[in-house]
């Protein structure tokens, strides 16, 4: 879900730490790089386990992801991953460059809807970002729309975001600022901005969205726009939080493979093996999020139904990202944001 920046010094200096611990085994291996945590974990049981038994290829985890580090790597020649969970705006902007165009005739494309699919990934899972408020604050009037968000006469309290501002932030605004949602896009910055102008005092923007859940569960927030996986850990912590359903902005992450990695074709297959409805099913159930396999169908438990933007009660509250447009305009967004966020 997240795109991260780190400087290039730094960058090498991890690039030069992880080549000299290449293994000499000569067992076929990938290198699969993630955002870490429990979430990884899901990864490693839903997808690597049962390819690890099935192929006998070995796994060394990295992560976080970070792209900075990839550009470095492939522009030094030494690529040490081998597939990358990342976002789908960044399999579009590297696609050719910094990440290897698929094979299709092993990777099945169809198995997805075809708005998902790029050149250089297909999607892993789809998440959303939930508008939820605290039924302890909220008693009498509740919020309803995503413009209560962006009201804080009607609805005063703490809020928290993510820390992406690709993941719905600015398409949130928007649509409570009044847009269609089928006219997101190309956003509207500088309009999004003058909306978020209005309840930055009383935002946090947060670093993480481990910082995220823990606001939450310690009842330091009483509106938040929050990932599906962090929502459901705070629910299942016992946080009396509920969601909006009017507008639910969804994303996905892609796998992809780097440009020059050691060990593409394996790299290939393993995505083809991740991408089966079993695999999406596993991981879906055990990562609370959706499955964007055309033909998986998650068996989730009450709290995950309770949070599912795909279930038949909510879907029709979907608003789907444009990873096309962010891959073309996510650095001078984020330059714009950042600067605006400063000031």
């Amino acid at each position: 879900m997240r795109r991260t920046r780190t400087p290039g010094c730094l960058a090498l200096v991890l690039l030069l730490a992880t080549a000299c611990g290449g293994s000499g085994s000569g067992e076929p291996s990938l290198t699969f790089v993630s955002t870490g945590s429990s979430f990884q974990e899901n990864q490693k049981i839903a997808w690597q386990q049962p390819y690890t038994e099935q192929s006998g290829t070995k796994f060394r985890n990295d992560g976080p992801v970070d792209e900075a580090k990839l550009r470095t790597m492939v522009e030094a020649g030494k690529v040490t991953w081998d597939v990358v969970d990342t976002s789908a705006a960044a399999a579009e902007q590297y696609c050719g460059k910094y990440v290897e165009k698929l094979d299709f005739s092993v990777i099945d494309r169809s198995a997805f809807p075809p708005e998902t699919v790029s050149e250089c990934g297909v999607p892993a899972f789809y998440y959303s970002i939930l508008f939820m408020y605290d039924t302890r604050k909220f008693t009498a009037a509740k919020p309803t729309t995503i413009a209560d968000f962006f009201d804080p006469v009607r609805f005063p309290g703490r809020r928290i975001v993510p820390p992406d501002v690709a993941t719905g932030l600015l398409e949130y605004a928007l649509l409570a600022d009044g847009v269609p949602a089928g006219q997101l896009y190309p956003l509207d910055v500088e309009r999004a901005l003058r909306k978020l102008d209005v309840i930055k005092p009383i935002t946090t923007f947060a670093k993480t969205y481990g910082q995220m859940q823990q606001s939450m569960v310690d009842g330091q927030v009483d509106l938040t726009l929050v990932s599906t996986a962090r929502a459901y850990q705070t629910l299942k912590a016992g946080a009396p939080f509920e969601t909006v359903w009017d507008k639910t902005m969804v994303n996905w992450n892609d796998l992809v493979v780097p440009k020059g990695s050691p060990n593409r074709d394996q790299a290939m297959k393993f995505i083809a093996f991740a991408s089966k409805p079993e695999q999406a099913v596993k991981f879906s159930e055990l990562a609370s999020v959706q499955s964007a396999h055309q033909n998986a169908t998650p068996k989730f438990d009450e709290i995950q139904r309770r949070i599912d933007a795909f279930a038949p009660e909510h879907k029709h509250t979907v608003v789907l990202g444009n990873a096309k447009w962010w891959a073309q305009n996510f650095d001078a967004v984020t330059a714009r944001f950042s600067k605006w966020l400063a000031g």
